[in-house]
């Protein structure tokens, strides 16, 4: 059976008191970078593909750094594309 497994997601802080959000996005990358799966950074959010339950370990990562600045709030909006085949 083969299986392929793709996140996007997308992590909105808000009430960060400025629309700067770079410091959030390079959190975020730092994290990608140190997770061993194969991603890409978009303008609407972020590709991943890997084994679901490392897509769902990583989303919560994500999720919480974002928690270590001081937002009012945290909005993430994630999909999942899991394909299984074969047989």
């Amino acid at each position: 059976m083969t299986r392929r497994t793709r996140m996007e997601i997308a992590v909105y802080p808000l009430g960060t008191g400025s629309p700067d959000i770079s410091e959030h996005v390079s959190r975020i990358v730092k994290i990608l970078d140190r997770c061993d799966l194969l991603y890409e950074v978009t303008t609407m959010g972020t590709l991943v593909e890997g084994p679901v339950d490392e897509l769902f370990s990583l989303a919560r990562k994500l999720h919480d750094s974002v928690f270590s600045d001081p937002v009012e709030r945290i909005v993430t909006v994630i999909k999942i594309d899991d394909t299984r085949g074969g047989g």
